[in-house]
């Protein structure tokens, strides 16, 4: 779990550089989504940090993350809809932003830890 506790870090790095830069460049918008996105690793490094301090053996922590993995999206995914149904479009990009870093979560999971679906 370090490795991918490393990469979640400079993944919140590179988002911030990113949304930085992006402001500067009076890119309001696309900064606010970088800015998610950064939010996004925050969430499971928090999860990661929680999981090491309430879980007793790497077995136990894999599966708490896991689960949040499934959990914390699932809301995003209600919202997305909900949006699409309504015909916000912010909110939709919004929450595309969010399940796409899930899925990046995902993947960088499988590639430090192991699977998950």
């Amino acid at each position: 779990m370090e490795e991918l506790m490393t990469f979640f870090k400079n993944r919140i790095a590179d988002a911030q550089k990113s949304a930085c830069d992006l402001r500067a460049d009076g890119r309001e918008d696309e900064a606010a989504l970088e800015q998610i996105r950064g939010n996004i690793y925050g969430i499971f490094v928090s999860v990661i940090e929680t999981g090491t301090t309430h879980t007793g053996s790497p077995e136990e922590l894999k599966s708490f993350f896991e689960k949040n993995l499934e959990r914390i999206p699932s809301g995003w995914v209600i919202a997305r809809d909900k949006a699409r149904e309504r015909g916000d479009t912010v909110r939709v990009v919004q929450e595309e932003v969010k399940l796409n870093a899930i899925q990046e979560i995902r993947d960088a999971y499988r590639q430090f830890c192991g699977d998950a679906s």
